[in-house]
């Protein structure tokens, strides 16, 4: 099999990600604890790869300019998911807990940006296969910011939206 990704291995990812979903699916409508004190945990944890990465083959001028773009588009979709799904509080006083359920369109829109990253990019782009590998550290600089932008600033609205919601005594939003 000639590398550059053909096969089953070009589309293996692909399986991955449609199997995600579709377990994500049949959980969609079951409400779940928002734990408010955890929600920093995925940031970091993002970040500090994010970090790694970077510490090991640090961008160049242009590859902050890709890891920031990268940052906005995915801060941008991240804050949008988190806007589309579903907060409500149930109980009430010390026994009230905020409590999410995902939103079809929310993940219709990480399926969108599977999707258009497969579009986008050309299907065997690796740094063998007449890519330079400049151009290569770029689109993996700009991952890596997409990445990040998008878990925090989706963890971060999450949690100013329950906190509103706790603190005004919303009860659904």
């Amino acid at each position: 099999m000639p590398s550059g990704g053909s096969g089953l291995s070009a589309y293996l990812p692909l399986f991955i990600i449609a199997g995600i979903m579709a377990w994500r699916l049949r959980n969609l409508q079951k409400a779940r604890p928002l734990r408010l004190p955890l929600l920093w945990l995925m940031p970091l944890i993002v970040m500090a790869a994010v970090c790694f990465a970077l510490a090991a083959l640090p961008p160049t001028g242009p590859g902050w300019l890709a890891l920031a773009a990268g940052l906005a588009i995915g801060g941008a979709i991240g804050a949008q998911r988190s806007r589309l799904m579903r907060l409500h509080v149930e109980g009430e006083g010390s026994e009230a807990r905020v409590m999410v359920r995902q939103s079809p369109l929310a993940l219709m829109l990480i399926v969108g940006v599977f999707v258009m990253r497969r579009v986008l990019l050309p299907a065997g782009m690796t740094m063998d296969e007449g890519y330079p590998s400049a151009h290569a550290l770029l689109v993996t600089d700009a991952m890596l910011g997409f990445a990040l932008g998008m878990v925090v600033f989706s963890r971060l609205v999450l949690w100013m939206r329950a906190r509103e919601m706790v603190a005004n005594h919303v009860f659904d939003a």
